[in-house]
């Protein structure tokens, strides 16, 4: 029985082990009706058979599916021979490649239900005769052709076999001698390796050491074809090439190729099985994500259509006319909005992903980086199947290297300190993600020296960053090192040092619509944690009003609101505040902010406080009135108002309003918050 996570990364297996055998069934089609008509297969072909079954082996075995793993890795060694030269191409061998790839895809198929019924004894009993048969001698050896001993000892056994089966084939051998410029030999001999490969094959490229030829650096290539040596000059002209005929006369003289041996019987024919091999494994498609963006906004646009009837309905049930009609209308509107919702929800479970496809390259990077600066690193990685928006996953990659580099050169410690210390020489990094309501928590945890405030300090002065007779708090210093240019780096080294890093990081979380904070123990560690949205294509948002314009606040950022009224509004250093439950909670008046202007004067005293979350720390956003929750898709807005800090985007509501939605987490930058 397997669970859900393992079901769900076998299903992965699927789609991509059902591609591999899809471009594996191509190919060997090609490869049998190139060996029909021409009795040979090409190199290049018969290479990329080889690494589709080598690609498929790998992949069976990161899932420890050990029966693909060995049909696959048997098939692997008989095309390895066969594109060597050591097993000759047949119909038999073509029968067996294709079976053999048959019940390799019937064993995809039961990978994710654990069933076991394809035998594959058989298949290996067959390819094992094939493999331990006696491997074809070419009638002609290498030493026939004029060329040098270094140069035959400098082949590669599969060059070498490339060239017994040119000559085999009857070709001629040119060695086309070449020189070009340091400075762009690498693309010209690209090109002109695939302009000679348009009428032959080339076999080897070697370089030419001589110290008689002019300056630059000059190349050999070993070239068959069919074509005369004139013809080969010719296609030469334009780079100078000198061309050498390899192929004695002696050596032209065809050989009679070996007989079919008696036990070839060619293809098997068609039969019941082939009509279930047509079908596919899986039921996934691979879609682009800017198509289910398209989709998203077309829902988002329907929303709006929704709320549009909702409306004309409550208008016309209140003019007191059309009573039953105005009843069925919004009882249909609320069957299609229930209708939305699913659909919402069922694009937003397709564009979720998990995001240990990232944790993969997260955990390689933490290990490069660790050798690079000395330091012996645990990485350890949690909640790797926590699914994300696959736009935002992929976003989410730079910022966590970014903290990943700094919690290696600047939190964890060098080994011979941690052990004067009492820790153990190894250092500890942890990589976690989870779900908490709509959001996902992404967390770096280190076990180093923590933040060090005198350090930080010392090099916010040095860079202007903060005054020399102010006293910095942890939390001051938490702020400081998220500014733009601050490095504590004592050095320049490839890992750190440069000014650039969390203060991208913090950029790229609040593109994101997310927010990143902190804590930190001296001699214990640190923590960085990274509050995002389950996904960016739609977001529940609270309608809030202020001076007569509406704005929106992101659902995910918002703890709780309440009512109250000016004079329980306190004022602590000149900064308005508010008791709440005995915790003293930081406000900030959005018509403040944003510098709004009242048509008229507020009738009464009666306020609204949204309190709004940072990270883990909250203030309040002082507002007329709350509007309603409604579901909204956020739109771009040009760089003017893009730069305005506070504004995440815009987002439409009914009747062709556009209203901007509220960034909460550079809102309240400004804000000294309180820990929630």
């Amino acid at each position: 029985m397997v669970d859900k996570s393992q079901a769900k990364a076998l299903q992965d297996f699927v789609v991509e082990a059902e591609e591999i055998l899809e471009g594996l069934a191509e190919d060997l089609e090609k490869a049998q009706e190139q060996h029909e008509s021409a009795g040979k297969v090409r190199p290049d072909l018969l290479n990329k058979v080889f690494r589709e079954m080598h690609s498929l082996k790998g992949l069976a075995s990161m899932f420890n599916l050990e029966r693909i793993t060995t049909l696959s890795h048997d098939l692997e060694s008989l095309l390895d021979k066969i594109r060597m030269g050591k097993i000759k191409a047949s119909p038999r061998l073509f029968g067996l490649l294709n079976d053999s790839r048959v019940v390799l895809k019937t064993l995809v198929s039961e990978a994710p239900s654990g069933r076991e019924e394809a035998p594959i004894q058989p298949l290996l009993a067959r390819i094992e005769g094939e493999v331990n048969g006696k491997p074809v001698v070419s009638p002609t050896a290498p030493g026939e052709i004029a060329l040098d001993e270094a140069t035959l000892k400098s082949l590669t056994e599969y060059e070498e076999h490339r060239l017994k089966e040119n000559i085999e084939e009857e070709n001629h051998l040119f060695s086309v001698q070449v020189g070009f410029d340091f400075s762009d030999f690498d693309t010209r001999l690209r090109a002109l390796s695939e302009h000679l490969s348009e009428s032959g094959e080339v076999i080897s490229t070697l370089p030419v050491a001589d110290p008689n030829l002019p300056p630059g650096i000059h190349f050999r290539l070993l070239f068959g074809t069919r074509l005369s040596q004139a013809q080969v000059a010719s296609l030469v002209t334009d780079v100078h090439g000198i061309v050498a005929d390899l192929m004695p006369a002696a050596a032209l003289t065809p050989e009679q190729a070996a007989p079919e041996e008696p036990g070839d019987q060619g293809v098997p024919e068609p039969h019941e099985a082939d009509s279930e091999d047509m079908r596919g494994i899986s039921n996934t498609v691979k879609v682009d994500i800017e198509k289910l963006d398209t989709v998203m906004g077309i829902v988002g646009e329907l929303n709006l259509v929704k709320n549009s009837l909702e409306l004309l309905a409550t208008n016309v049930r209140a003019s007191g006319g059309q009573q039953e009609l105005s009843q069925e209308l919004l009882k249909q509107v609320r069957s299609m909005d229930k209708k939305l919702g699913e659909l919402q929800r069922a694009i937003i479970d397709i564009r979720l992903v998990p995001i240990a496809q990232i944790f993969t390259r997260l955990n390689r990077t933490a290990r490069r980086l660790a050798r690079q600066a000395g330091k012996e690193v645990s990485v350890q990685l949690y909640g790797g199947e926590t699914e994300l928006d696959k736009m935002m996953m992929d976003a989410l990659v730079t910022p966590l290297i970014h903290l990943i580099r700094n919690s290696i050169d600047h939190g964890l410690e060098p080994p011979e300190e941690r052990l004067r210390a009492g820790k153990s020489a190894e250092g500890l990094l942890a990589i976690s993600a989870y779900q908490k309501g709509n959001s996902i928590i992404t967390e770096v945890t280190d076990d180093g020296r923590g933040l060090q405030v005198e350090k930080i300090r010392q090099a916010a002065l040095k860079k202007g960053l903060a005054d020399a007779n102010q006293a910095l708090s942890a939390e001051e210093c938490m702020e400081i090192i998220f500014l733009p240019g601050f490095s504590s780096a004592e050095t320049v080294t490839e890992v750190s040092g440069r000014g650039v890093g969390l203060d991208a990081v913090k950029a790229d979380i609040q593109a994101l619509k997310g927010s990143i904070a902190l804590w930190s123990e001296p001699g214990k560690g640190t923590t960085f944690q990274i509050t995002l949205p389950i996904t960016l294509a739609i977001i529940q948002s609270l309608i809030v009003r202020c001076c007569d314009q509406s704005f929106a606040i992101p659902i995910s950022s918002v703890l709780e609101t309440f009512r109250t009224s000016e004079a329980e509004v306190q004022r602590v250093d000149q900064k308005e505040v508010y008791n709440l439950r005995g915790v003293t909670l930081p406000l900030l008046r959005l018509e403040d902010r944003f510098r709004l202007t009242r048509s008229e004067e507020r009738k009464g005293d009666r306020i609204y406080v949204v309190v709004a979350r940072r990270g883990e720390r909250a203030a309040g956003i002082v507002v007329d009135e709350l509007a309603g929750e409604q579901e909204t898709v956020v739109h771009p807005i040009g760089q003017r108002l893009g730069a305005v800090p506070g504004v995440a985007g815009a987002t439409e509501m009914g009747e062709n309003q556009v209203i901007l939605v509220i960034d909460t987490a550079s809102l309240l930058s400004s804000v000294e918050s309180v820990r929630v």
